[in-house]
This record gives structure tokens, C-alpha cells and sequence, in this order.
């Protein structure tokens, strides 16, 4: 028989008020700290202190609150902690891209400015943009500058090139044939919507990076199918029309459990 994992902090009503506000007060102070990477204040983001409270929030997620009300303030805890992943996430691609938009910001007012079309590295840095994401950005502004010269080349060498295509002509044919094959949407999960699925996906991904499993986590269309076949099972076992995705972490391992939601 497994055994329960052990909680590494109290789980009274005392014990879990006094962690959720420990939470509380590291995902606050983090915040500042990603806002101050952001900014250039910070050299590096919070990565040790991020997977602090992601491991936290795990060993959370194992602990039954039957307090209502630390339960609503656990859970409002964790919303707003997927939402901050999303943004920050989303930041680090776009600083890693070039893309960041306050960076795109500074650029396109200097270039206004000396009426150019570019910056440099050393412009870059000049404008505050931090060392660590200076090249990056420089890169893409031009990369873009290539192709935006090497499409008005294109469209100048093709005025007056182009042949007319009749309804049977190869070209539409192809093009007829891509839009055939294209992928359909994937199709509803009972009792689940996609928006939910998506964040219980991000959630089980983050939660494999973490923990640090040797094996990848099975793609979302694998999950699907899963979901597929044993949702059916628990709306009609408990009698309700809606589940919940959770994720939990036994001995090492990353699982996605579904649980009923009881109608009101």
C-alpha cells in the first residue's frame, strides 16, 4: 500500500494560514524582482526563488484545506500565480526574440529621431536597453531590415511578372490541397473546457521542469485521449457534468487527476 507523502510544514488551520501567506509575500517580492529584471535593474530573473514557491505550490496541492476560506485564498493564490507564469513566460520569449515591447518602444523613438532605420549595439545600450538582451535585439531589428529589403526587391522584380491563373491551374490546385489537409480543431472534452485544458497542460509541463523527471511529459494530444476515454466515466460515476484538473506529485511523478465538480 503507498503511503501518503509526508507535508514538510504544519497542516493545522494554523500551519496552512501561515504558509499561503508565506506564498503570498515570496510571489509579491518575486513579482517586484521579474518587474526590475524587466526594467534592466536586475542582471538575472528569480529563477531560484520561482521554483521556491512552484515547489511549494506542489506540495500545496497534496494537502487537503478544509477551511473554505484558506481554501478560496489558497486557490486565488494559485491563479494569479499561473497568470503571472503566462506573462513572464511570454516576456523571456520576447526578450530572448528581440521582440520585447519596451525595448521596441525605445528603439523606434530614437530612430524617429536620427531618422534611420536601425539600430546599433553600442545605440542600444545607450538607450538602456541591458547588455543581456542587447544583442538579441540588435539582431532582430536587423534580421527584419534584411527581409523588408529583400521582399520590396521581390515585389519590385515581380510588377508585371506574374502570369494570370486559370481555375485549373497547378498553383490553385496545390493550394486547394493544403486547405484540405489542414488539421481540424481538436474536438471538446466532456465536462472540460479548452481554456481549462490548456492551463492544466501549462501547469503539468511547468510541474515536469521542476521536478525534473528524466522522461519528457506526453504531448497534449496524448492527454487528450486519455481525458477522452476516462471523463465519460467520472461524469457519469458522479453524477455531474463538470471535472477539474489538478496536478499532484507521488514519489517523484507528475500526475494530472480529474476530479468531479458537484452542481449547484
Amino acid at each position: 500500500m503507498k503511503k501518503a507523502p509526508v507535508a514538510t510544514f504544519d497542516t493545522s488551520r494554523e500551519g496552512i494560514e501561515a504558509r499561503i501567506e508565506e506564498m503570498e509575500r515570496k510571489l509579491e517580492r518575486m513579482r517586484g524582482l521579474y518587474e526590475s529584471f524587466f526594467m534592466g535593474i536586475e542582471r538575472s530573473p528569480p529563477e531560484v526563488l520561482r521554483r521556491d514557491i512552484n515547489r511549494q505550490i506542489l506540495e500545496m496541492q497534496q494537502v487537503t484545506i478544509s477551511n473554505s476560506s484558506l481554501r478560496f485564498r489558497y486557490q486565488a493564490l494559485t491563479q494569479r500565480w499561473v497568470l503571472l507564469i503566462t506573462y513572464w513566460n511570454r516576456t523571456m520569449r520576447e526578450i530572448e526574440a528581440g521582440t520585447f515591447s519596451r525595448d521596441l518602444a525605445k528603439a523606434k523613438r530614437h530612430m524617429a529621431s536620427k531618422g534611420t532605420s536601425a539600430v546599433t549595439l553600442e545605440e542600444a545600450l545607450a538607450m538602456g536597453i541591458p547588455a543581456s538582451r542587447a544583442k538579441a535585439f540588435v539582431a532582430h531589428q536587423q534580421a527584419t531590415q534584411e527581409r523588408r529589403a529583400a521582399a520590396a526587391q521581390l515585389k519590385a522584380g515581380a510588377k508585371g511578372a506574374a502570369p494570370a491563373q486559370d481555375p485549373g491551374s497547378p498553383a490553385q490546385a496545390e493550394g486547394s490541397t493544403r486547405q484540405a489537409t489542414t488539421e481540424p480543431p481538436p474536438l471538446p472534452l466532456p465536462g472540460l473546457s479548452e481554456a481549462d485544458m490548456q492551463d492544466a497542460y501549462r501547469r503539468y509541463s511547468d510541474a515536469h521542469k521542476q521536478v525534473g523527471t528524466a522522461e519528457p511529459p506526453p504531448s497534449l494530444s496524448k492527454l487528450r485521449q486519455r481525458l477522452a476515454k476516462q471523463l465519460p466515466q467520472i461524469l457519469s460515476a458522479n453524477n455531474c457534468s463538470r471535472v477539474r484538473l489538478e496536478i499532484a506529485v507521488d514519489d517523484g511523478k507528475v500526475r494530472l487527476r480529474a476530479w468531479p465538480v458537484k452542481d449547484p
